[in-house]
């Protein structure tokens, strides 16, 4: 039983044009019977047809269908009982044009859980059949007249044997004949089901209603039950009466009998031969009449030698249709979606191989698009994990004493030193902020140098062990150095290449000789490089002082001083702050700040340094970042909002006959990532391979890239997933509006 109170609905509500279409309408309809809305055209019949079949909500009222009672518009339970309960005719068919007959009145067995194919067929044939349809069973819809898509349109609503019929105007592109079979079917499944229908043909409801409910002005004017009619008017538009003619000629003779009939009470002259040549008969025709049809098995059309009678009921009620043939109360029902992924795909495939020259036009945008939110995510990455040991110039553990008031009250470099060498145990270096000379080079053994970059630092063999090293091993005498990696990464490019020299990688360079250039005070001296550290700032690790200051030009050989004086030496001369290391540093910095020194870590201060360069870095690329990604997922937008508009006939279709929301994500989810993947995903991918070739090559040392597995997944998922969220957008602000809502938009 259906029973809906106090509905009220209005149209373009609060608005000047404001139609109240539902009036507080208040209806119950019993569990069987025909069930007639009769009114005209605006009067609001087919709105309040939609509200009961859960196709169109209204703003007050309830509704109980059966076991629901539904005060609020719920979507997922009217499709729920669409999908069950109802079968819909409608007035425009609403067939798929891209299944075939069969298909169309399957699809429905599918939506409730019929799954093997004989009891579909079984199903299927036998309601073709019944509306004169089977023949037809593999045409597509697009290839049938309006006419027969209304019977296919009735056979896929009866097919699944519903609780409900509901049917707006289910005979209104029928000829005559056929209104006469579909309706004597549907009063047939009135006996045992609850069928509603609309129409605005008076005599129809009056023969076959049950109960009449007239509407106008969206109120209900009258709701009686019907006293039948015993005869019907109705003619058969497919049936010539031969006595309800004029009779203007008969022939006869022992090879032709002829007759010559008309409605029209004008004179009318036919010439007429008949010729059979192998074994054809040809009709030569000469008349003023143009309309001319042939009439054999194939015209559908009846010519009975008598008058034409008015049926009674009994008569035009007989009809052979089994409603038990559609019983599927035993039949295993499994559910499985009804838009299958497979079909999705395919409706995606044959959509992209399709595309003409906008569509590759959209592809290329749209690859240009993935490699552009590659760079962007790729470039973001490497400013975020920039890392500080990349701006060292010396090593990060040195710890910097300011030479402050404090400084110089504590007796200088010898009041530092003896707290020094008291909280190290002798067990560190001072350092001198200075560099390399440009004399020292690679010495090539034949009178010829290769040059060194520039700024290069001295540090010392102390601060290193064998962990540190890429390649060697520790110095073992002064004539024996160890070089930084970002020595040779630095010379890796241009004219400070190594490759014209024979090194092809870092490994290369040990052995080589480090000698002076030109007139030099230590031109004497030669340092074979014996190790590789790994660190990326530039510095030639020695083991003394004296080698430390021969390296940046100062003379050590006139006056020979112990390490203590070049400390001393160091701590006065170089700067405003004393550089000094020991293994033990955090110990050693602890001391001298609880001793009231100004102390610093030398990586302190490069850390800082580096977070203000990333933040700026950030700000700098963050809306340039933005404004690409956005740029490529609008364009993405408005392509699926595209697409989604051209598959609007669909859309409406499997909204109005219950498919649930969550299958039309999924049909549209599969579109979006073929998309996605034959176009921006290859797009990131490509951008991705050429920043890494770029980070692997000599041009890494203009264009630092951090191209990382990691990132790379997330970007992936990323694209994947906002190209989803941004394309489904559409469909999504779509999907809120009930099934008559999207039909009437846009005009279905």
């Amino acid at each position: 039983m259906i029973e809906v109170k106090h509905l009220n609905k209005h149209f373009n509500r609060g608005k000047k044009n404001s139609i109240h279409v539902l009036n507080d309408v208040s209806l119950q309809f019993p569990e069987k019977g025909l069930h007639v809305l009769l009114g005209p055209s605006g009067s609001g019949k087919t709105t309040l047809l939609n509200v009961v079949g859960g196709l169109d909500k209204v703003q007050h009222g309830e509704i109980k269908f059966f076991d629901y009672h539904i005060k609020h518009y719920n979507a997922s339970v009217w499709d729920k009982i669409r999908t069950e309960s109802v079968g819909y005719i409608f007035q425009n068919y609403y067939l798929m044009p891209n299944l075939s007959v069969f298909d169309n009145v399957a699809f429905v067995l599918k939506m409730i859980g019929i799954n093997d194919k004989e009891e579909i067929e079984t199903r299927v044939n036998y309601i073709l059949k019944q509306v004169g349809m089977y023949r037809f069973r593999k045409k597509r819809s697009t290839q049938l007249s309006g006419g027969q898509q209304q019977r296919v349109a009735i056979a896929r609503a009866l097919v699944k044997n519903p609780k409900v019929i509901i049917a707006d105007e289910p005979t209104g592109n029928l000829d005559s004949k056929n209104t006469l079979e579909i309706m004597n079917i549907i009063k047939s499944i009135s006996l045992t089901k609850l069928v509603i229908l609309v129409t605005h043909e008076k005599e129809l409801a009056n023969f076959y209603g049950d109960r009449i409910i007239e509407i106008q002005d969206g109120k209900i004017i009258e709701d009686k039950q019907n006293n039948f009619v015993s005869e019907h008017g109705i003619s058969s538009e497919n049936t010539i009466y031969l006595k309800d003619l004029q009779n203007l000629s008969t022939l006869k003779s022992d090879k032709l009998k002829a007759s010559f009939y008309t409605d029209s009470e004008e004179d009318v002259t036919v010439n007429v031969r008949l010729i059979i040549k192998n074994k054809t008969l040809y009709i030569d025709i000469d008349s003023d009449i143009q309309k001319i049809k042939l009439l054999n098995d194939e015209s559908h059309i009846e010519i009975k030698d008598a008058h034409y009678t008015k049926k009674t009921r009994e008569e035009l009620l007989q009809t052979n249709f089994d409603e038990s043939v559609l019983d599927h109360s035993q039949v295993e029902k499994q559910r499985r979606l009804t838009i299958s992924v497979k079909n999705s795909f395919w409706i995606a495939f044959k959509k992209i191989l399709n595309f003409g020259r906008k569509g590759k036009l959209m592809l290329a945008i749209f690859m240009i698009s993935g490699m552009l939110i590659a760079f962007s995510s790729i470039n973001m990455y490497t400013i975020l994990n920039r890392d500080y040991k990349n701006m060292l110039s010396i090593d990060e553990r040195y710890i910097y004493v300011e030479k402050d008031t404090l400084y110089n009250q504590k007796g200088g470099a010898s009041g530092l030193l003896n707290h020094v060498n008291t909280s190290t145990s002798g067990d560190y270096k001072i350092h001198f902020d200075s560099w390399v000379i440009s004399n020292l080079k690679i010495d090539l053994g034949n009178g010829n140098y290769k040059n060194l970059p520039s700024s290069i630092k001295t540090e010392y063999v102390e601060q290193l062990t064998q962990s540190d090293l890429y390649s060697g091993r520790l110095p073992l005498n002064e004539n024996e150095v160890v070089i930084s990696y970002g020595i040779y990464e630095d010379g890796s490019l241009g004219a400070l290449g190594y490759n014209d020299i024979g090194i092809w990688h870092a490994d290369d360079l040990i052995g080589e000789i480090l000698a002076f250039d030109g007139y030099y005070i230590g031109k004497d001296y030669t340092y074979e490089i014996v190790g590789i550290t790994k660190n990326t700032n530039k510095s030639i690790y020695t083991s003394n002082y004296k080698t430390a200051l021969l390296l940046v030009g100062t003379d050590t050989t006139s006056t020979p001083m112990t390490d203590l004086e070049y400390e001393q030496q160091f701590m006065s001369g170089f700067g405003n702050s004393v550089y000094i290391f020991s293994p033990n540093y955090i110990k050693l910095m602890d001391d001298l700040e609880n001793e009231g020194y100004t102390v610093t870590l030398s990586s302190q201060v490069v850390r800082e340094q580096n977070r203000i360069e990333i933040a700026q870095q950030v700000a700098a690329n963050l809306s340039i970042t933005i404004f690409l990604i956005a740029g490529g997922l609008l364009a993405f937008y408005f392509v699926m909002r595209s697409s989604m508009i051209s598959r609007i006939y669909e859309i409406s279709v499997y909204r109005a006959l219950g498919v649930k929301k969550i299958e039309l994500y999924n049909s549209f989810a599969v579109e979006i990532v073929m998309l996605t993947t034959i176009s921006t995903f290859i797009g990131f991918v490509f951008m991705s391979i050429i920043l890494n070739s770029i980070s692997n090559s000599p041009l890494s040392n203009f264009f630092v890239f951090k191209i990382d597995p990691l990132i790379m997944l997330i970007g992936v998922v990323f694209v994947y997933l906002a190209n989803l969220i941004i394309g489904l957008l559409p469909l999504g602000m779509l999907l809120r509006k009930t099934p008559a809502q999207i039909i009437s938009s846009y005009d279905i």
